[in-house]
């Protein structure tokens, strides 16, 4: 849509539709409405990559021009975005122009060249919230009362809540063509407020996520809605604990199970697409295991450790009052010892005990650890690469 009709949309919207009712002389009042707008049905597949139809309905009593409205999408329901005219990335939501249209239009050429244009945005006004305008330049009325104003076309994320999902709309405003006096001029736009309503969609109880673990760093993070019971060669996956300040132990796993935070390694790097059967009882928006957290709804933390490669390898590093967006999917790590530790250094844990001890280091400590041979002889000049004993545990050498 050319740009300058975007503004011409919204400044119509927000001089005659919204703000009109504050004029100081009081000769006009927005009126509330019984009139509302419905969702169709929708189920959709999490993860499926699919793309689907969303449409919005009108169910009035009396013949509209224009409306705006705010649609609050669940969380792992999200538009389709695609370039507009502008080139700019854009929620694809288009108006309802097929058979039984209720806006109006001409034909040239054969083809049909509608009155009223949209304006659309996503997540600017709030999160998950897609906001639209539409009207008509000329002021042309809507045909019916009632049919199908725009289809929203979506997709559904692997971490979206099977079962309903509440989808609200609000700031629905209706606007007829109706004469009105603002500030002593008579003007068009009587402005009709609906009540806010709460529509569901339906999400299948499976899903599909794809896991990536890039090459250059080895680590990654996952928490997946389902079991994947057997991990494919080359990726290995760790449940996190601590036992010192500074220092993550890392359990092997064989298996991923549902809403179970895990490190990840993969020596050469990973992609693989796993898919399950989700257990709708078992949702949660945060998934923890121990002192590794997992995001289902994404997450903005600013205090723990999240994995990151700072030019000195991958570590968990302390978030230190920094904010940080944790992705649906992506884990941080919240120790119970911390003690102001810049980062905290990951060692594996097979449960190997017995053989040496150390203290550890969390960047504040004097101590470094002390590494042991698997036979028990010290090394004073540990490897990169090579598995030692630490504290009576065998641990990886990152660095």
């Amino acid at each position: 849509m050319d740009l300058r009709l975007r503004r011409r949309i919204l400044l119509f919207l927000t001089l005659v539709c919204s703000a009109a009712g504050a004029f100081a002389d009081n000769t006009y009042h927005q009126k509330e409405t019984d009139d509302y707008v419905t969702l169709g049905d929708l189920t959709v597949e999490p993860g499926s990559g699919e793309e689907y139809e969303l449409t919005v309905n009108l169910n009035g009593t009396q013949i509209y021009t224009a409306f705006e409205m705010d649609i609050e999408l669940p969380s792992g329901l999200e538009p389709v975005m695609e370039e507009d005219d502008d080139g700019k990335m854009s929620p694809k939501v288009w108006l309802w122009m097929g058979e039984n249209t209720i806006f109006p239009y001409t034909v040239r050429s054969g083809n049909k060249i509608f009155s009223h244009d949209l304006a659309v945005s996503y997540g600017a006004v709030g999160k998950n919230i897609l906001r639209m305008a539409c009207l008509s330049v000329k002021g042309k009325d809507f045909t019916a009362t009632s049919g199908t104003l725009v289809t929203i076309y979506c997709k559904a994320s692997p971490y979206l809540k099977p079962g309903k999902n509440d989808v609200r709309i609000t700031e629905c405003h209706l606007t007829t063509n109706e004469k009105v006096i603002i500030d002593g001029k008579e003007m068009r736009g009587q402005q009709y407020n609906c009540k806010d309503r709460t529509e569901t969609i339906t999400a299948k109880a499976h899903s599909t996520a794809t896991i990536n673990v890039s090459a250059k760093n080895q680590w990654g993070s996952c928490v997946v809605p389902f079991d994947i019971p057997e991990l494919p060669s080359g990726l290995e996956a760790y449940t996190v604990t601590d036992r010192e300040s500074g220092i993550a132990y890392l359990k092997p796993q064989t298996s991923i199970v549902a809403y179970t935070p895990v490190l990840l390694y993969a020596e050469n790097g990973f992609s693989g697409t796993f898919s399950g059967d989700v257990d709708e009882t078992k949702y949660k928006e945060v998934a923890q295991q121990d002192i590794i957290y997992g995001a289902i709804v994404p997450q903005t933390k600013d205090n723990g450790f999240v994995l990151q490669n700072l030019g000195e390898g991958v570590k968990l590093y302390a978030m230190s009052g920094q904010t940080f967006e944790i992705p649906a999917g992506k884990c941080w790590v919240m120790p119970t010892f911390s003690n102001g530790a810049k980062y905290m250094e990951m060692v594996i844990d097979d449960g190997t005990t017995g053989i040496g001890s150390a203290e550890c280091s969390n960047g504040a400590s004097q101590h470094e650890p002390v590494f042991y041979s698997l036979d028990g002889k010290r090394v004073e000049n540990p490897l990169p690469g090579k598995i030692y004993i630490v504290d009576g545990q065998k641990v990886l050498k990152l660095k």
